[in-house]
């Protein structure tokens, strides 16, 4: 079988990190890499020894026969990149949060069906192993009926309104850097069958600089604090009326601790295999894109439109 041929656009960290993870596949490699500045593309193909470089985005999908395309910019150019990978018929995971609301979703995602193109949201957290075994002890019943989930995830950002966390120019905003993350774990453990949801927002830069949302279900509650205002836990609980999993660093999870009802420790699950836990969604994309699938059921289309409802009722506050 041929080897899966990525292109990239964007150079920042998270490009590197993907990169990393590439290199651990056997059958896949990055073949082209382009960023508006032409000499930190050049600078990422010498470090990962891409052989195709440039400024030119258009150029990356054209020039190249791609099987996908990694999309690691700043979040202001996730739609208009994501359209021009569909444009050429050429398959897509871009970074979250992959839209700024539910219009660019819909338009970009629609037209991807229609076009029979491959399209996924970067959720890589949702792929690590951890979740498999939470998941597993939630539909084994081992802390019971869910009752609450709680997720904090936030860092004290440079109070400084040019850098990208407070530039709304760039997609700046807790929403789309962390709350994305809250979200979509949160949505994956106790269900996407929210009836209504509550969100608090404090702004600074014109960008939401702290969120807190509620998502009500039928028995159950799922919340969620996202700041750059606040050193936050980053750890997902997840409540039952039998017990209780305990997920540190929810985001980039190795571990998971599961407790009975008297607060008693009765398993630890460590994840002591994966190195670099953005290997799992690369795979996912050249398995889908191998077997002609539209859409991951890990990260549907639909979750990806939520999402962007939710970044749509946190701005509405603003107005």
């Amino acid at each position: 079988m041929a080897k899966f041929r990525f292109g990239i656009m964007g150079t920042g960290n998270i490009a590197n990190k993907f990169a990393e993870a590439v290199a651990l596949i056997d059958d896949c490699e990055i073949v082209a890499v382009a960023n508006r500045h032409v000499e930190r593309a050049q600078a990422f193909a010498e470090k990962f020894q891409i052989s195709v470089y440039g400024d030119d985005f258009e150029a990356l999908v054209t020039d190249q026969e791609l099987d996908a395309v990694y999309i690691a910019t700043t979040t202001n150019m996730h739609y208009q990149l994501t359209k021009l990978c569909i444009k050429h018929h050429v398959a897509v995971i871009c970074e979250k949060a992959m839209f700024m609301n539910s219009d660019e979703a819909i338009d970009a995602l629609d037209e991807a069906e229609a076009k029979k193109v491959f399209v996924m949201e970067a959720m890589w957290s949702r792929f690590l192993p951890v979740y498999r075994q939470v998941l597993n002890w939630l539909a084994d019943g081992k802390i019971g009926q869910l009752t609450l989930s709680n997720y904090d995830i936030g860092f004290l950002a440079q109070d400084d309104p040019t850098n990208r966390f407070f530039d709304p120019e760039l997609g700046g905003g807790a929403t789309y850097d962390l709350l994305v993350y809250s979200f979509e774990l949160s949505t994956l453990l106790m269900g996407n069958d929210y009836s209504n949801t509550d969100v608090a927002t404090i702004w600074r830069h014109g960008v939401d600089a702290t969120d807190h949302v509620t998502l009500h279900y039928a028995n159950s509650l799922a919340t969620m604090s996202a700041s750059f205002l606040a050193r936050l836990s980053g750890e997902l609980v997840v409540y039952g009326n039998q017990g209780k999993v305990v997920i540190p660093n929810a985001n980039g999870a190795t571990e998971a601790r599961l407790y009975d009802r008297h607060d008693k420790l009765v398993e630890h699950y460590q994840d002591t295999e994966t190195t670099n836990g953005f290997v799992y969604q690369i795979k996912e994309v050249m398995s889908c894109v191998r077997d002609g699938a539209l859409q991951s059921v890990l990260v549907p289309h639909d979750l990806t439109i939520a999402g962007a409802r939710l970044y749509d009722q946190i701005w509405r506050n603003k107005r």
